[in-house]
């Protein structure tokens, strides 16, 4: 799903502060100077909510969230809705709604996205692109360095990165959802088990994932008419308190990858890209 507006929103935001440096996006701050003032507290089912009248509002943060990172984006996520969605005067906002991409909901959507664009801004966020092939390290470093989790991290890395790949969410051995970036032409194999020639297959193998990244069969990850000999490169790290992997994939230049691509409609894939729930309805958990 496009949305524009979240984006030029946030844009428009961090211009308006003249934040030049990760160290300068203290989302605290910059709620308080929009308007909304936060506050940490225990909430029962919820990450965040928002309590608003006219241009007042009242941002509140599940204090048992165990990582800033996550406090952060509740907190940012919360303010795109009081950014965005004026008609709305008291919102609560799930786990789910955090990493929501399914278009049914689609202000949660443009919540997630301004705050991805508000808390990891485009042009500051580029910056830190290294002259070397992606890999997960470097999202990590990444997310230390603008204080967001790595999950967030890679997502924003992976939509906006100039090379060819794409993160991969897996969870209970099956591969979830992904985000790709722009010249990354392939489709992942949404809802299917994860292949034995996958690395992220050996973590839910109980086996030691490499550190560095590697090579695997591209047909293990990629859906499609795909040649036997063609080679994608994988880098995997997992989540271990969430039972989740994260797999960065990408495609070298001197790797040539014959593939099948979609070019007709009904040659579509029979799942959405951006859909995190399983074909039998159910959400992936952290």
């Amino acid at each position: 799903m496009n949305t524009p507006l979240a984006s030029a929103r946030a844009a428009a935001i961090i211009k308006s502060l003249q934040i030049r440096n990760p160290d300068e996006i203290c989302i605290r701050d910059i709620s308080m100077e929009r308007g909304a003032l936060v506050k940490e507290r225990y909430l029962e089912g919820s990450e965040g909510r928002l309590v608003r009248k006219g241009r007042i509002g009242i941002i509140t943060v599940n204090k048992s969230l165990p990582e800033e990172g996550r406090k952060r984006f509740a907190i940012a996520h919360e303010l795109g809705h009081f950014e965005l969605h004026s008609d709305s005067q008291l919102i609560f906002c799930t786990e789910e709604d955090m990493y929501q991409w399914n278009e049914s909901k689609e202000q949660e959507i443009e919540a997630n996205e301004f705050a991805a664009s508000v808390l990891m801004p485009h042009d500051i966020f580029s910056r830190y692109f290294k002259d070397q092939s992606p890999n997960m390290n470097t999202i990590s470093e990444i997310a230390r360095e603008f204080r967001t989790t790595l999950t967030a991290t890679a997502l924003r890395y992976a939509q906006i990165s100039p090379e060819a790949c794409a993160v991969v969410v897996c969870e209970e051995g099956t591969i979830r959802w992904y985000k790709k970036s722009g010249s990354f032409d392939f489709h992942v194999k949404v809802g299917e088990k994860l292949s034995p020639y996958t690395h992220a297959f050996d973590y839910f193998d109980g086996v030691d994932m490499p550190e560095r990244p590697e090579r695997v069969p591209a047909y293990a990850w990629l859906a499609g008419e795909v040649d036997a000999d063609a080679e994608i490169v994988e880098h995997s790290l997992a989540l271990g308190g969430y039972g989740v992997v994260l797999s960065l994939l990408w495609v070298l230049e001197e790797i040539k990858l014959p593939y099948r691509r979609y070019d007709r409609e009904e040659d579509e894939p029979e799942f959405d890209l951006t859909n995190p729930f399983t074909p039998d309805g159910k959400r992936w958990r952290w």
